[in-house]
């Protein structure tokens, strides 16, 4: 009798910037998460619809699209999905809130990335965002 797998959490990383992307990808796989990449905003939300990720990790600046139009179609393909906002900006767009979003500067340091991480996947952000 072989051992049950365990489900994994599933990311996406969107950056435009694939070694950006790739820094992201090995750091989520090392933690145990299942990493889908996305290089546009157009391939973000097809790429959601397809793996229904648990938390993406978005770039504000991606061609395709707006953060708030991509923002809007992860939300429709699902309301609680959280969202980390990286920038090479001082600070997050004003509007960009919620107990499901976070934001980090870029480069971003290995620890506080996994802090944001768990912290928008912990059950209590889960349930502070309500149900859908």
């Amino acid at each position: 009798m072989s051992a049950p797998e365990t489900v994994r959490t599933t990311v996406l990383v969107a950056d435009d910037d694939a070694l950006v992307r790739g820094v992201l990808r090995m750091a989520l796989t090392r933690l145990g998460f299942e990493v889908h990449e996305a290089a546009d905003a157009t391939q973000t939300v097809e790429v959601a619809r397809e793996c229904y990720p648990a938390l993406v990790v978005l770039d504000v600046n991606m061609p395709g699209g707006s953060i708030h139009d991509t923002l809007d179609a992860l939300r429709d393909i699902n309301p609680e999905i959280a969202v980390l906002v990286l920038s090479g900006e001082a600070g997050p767009p004003s509007d960009i809130t919620g107990p499901l979003c976070a934001f980090a500067r870029k480069p971003i340091e290995l620890d506080d990335l996994v802090a944001l991480v768990h912290r928008l996947l912990s059950p209590q952000a889960q349930r502070q965002a309500g149900p859908s």
